[in-house]
């Protein structure tokens, strides 16, 4: 697929970004600072579609500068120790809600908050199309 609710996939990687992919197949994708969404060539196994999905709704969060005012959980604070979420819980809140709305299992158990805020946003991408 070429876009995700609105945001272009970008299929040429700059240097640095090619360079980060190869060291990091686990990384299966980003939300890049040029706006678009950019997948890891190295990375096997992955369900772009859903990494797709996943990366826009990032975009669309800064882009559109929300800060999720939800709480999250112990559980879901201890899967994300040792990440680059460690220390920055708004980006954790983000990829929380990217993650509700991919359906990837990672997000952990979602709260009646957390799946308010991801259907909130979730519309909103809807509406970007």
């Amino acid at each position: 697929m070429d876009n995700y609710y609105g945001y272009k996939v970008r299929k040429k990687l700059y240097g640095g970004e090619d360079s980060y992919f190869r060291d990091n197949p686990h990384v299966s994708g980003m939300a890049a600072e040029d706006g678009q969404i950019i997948f890891n060539p190295y990375s096997r196994g992955v369900n772009f579609d859903a990494v797709g999905r996943n990366e826009a709704a990032r975009l669309w969060l800064r882009e559109n500068k929300v800060v999720p005012t939800f709480n999250l959980t112990d559980a879901q604070k201890k899967a994300f120790r040792g990440t680059e979420y460690e220390n920055d819980e708004g980006a954790l809140k983000n990829s929380i809600l990217s993650r509700i709305i991919s359906g990837d299992p990672s997000a952990g158990d979602v709260t009646e908050m957390q799946q308010k805020w991801a259907d909130w946003l979730l519309q909103n991408l809807n509406e970007n199309r």
